[in-house]
């Protein structure tokens, strides 16, 4: 299954994500973190935009194309999307209380969601992009931890 050039199931799934966190802010239970090292927090911003947008637009794919290469891996696409962001919107309830398990859980699940979907797309600069994240994202965590 292809997606042509917008993928306006990933689209949703982005925006859901930017949903809970706008929720969380207007809560006030999202807290700001960030490096005392500014490369990490551009290469943070950097990643993080960029699975955003990898996620939605495959620019740079052969034929503007992406999609999976069986059925069965677009239904644990769909799944796993699913549980992920519903992980994720539970972890932010819960995280009033502030548990370092709990801040490291908000921030792999995102990171696990853009990963899952470049592995399974076949989209190499999703992947890429999704380990630059994880990778800036978890260091900020925890230096800030």
């Amino acid at each position: 299954m292809g997606f042509g050039w917008i993928n306006f199931i990933n689209g949703v799934a982005v925006t859901c994500l930017i949903i809970i966190n706008i929720i969380a802010v207007r809560k006030n239970i999202a807290g700001s973190f960030s490096s005392k090292y500014h490369l990490i927090n551009i290469f943070e911003q950097i990643g993080r935009y960029g699975c955003m947008v990898f996620m939605i637009i495959p620019l740079a794919v052969p034929h503007w194309q992406f999609g999976f290469s069986s059925v069965k891996y677009m239904i644990l696409w769909f799944c796993l999307t699913v549980v992920l962001l519903t992980i994720y919107a539970v972890l932010w309830t819960t995280k009033t209380k502030g548990k370092k398990e709990t801040l490291y859980g908000l921030a792999i699940v995102p990171v696990c969601l853009f990963l899952m979907n470049g592995i399974l797309l076949r989209h190499i600069f999703l992947t890429a992009f999704s380990l630059l994240f994880g990778f800036c994202h978890l260091l900020i965590v925890k230096e800030n931890t």
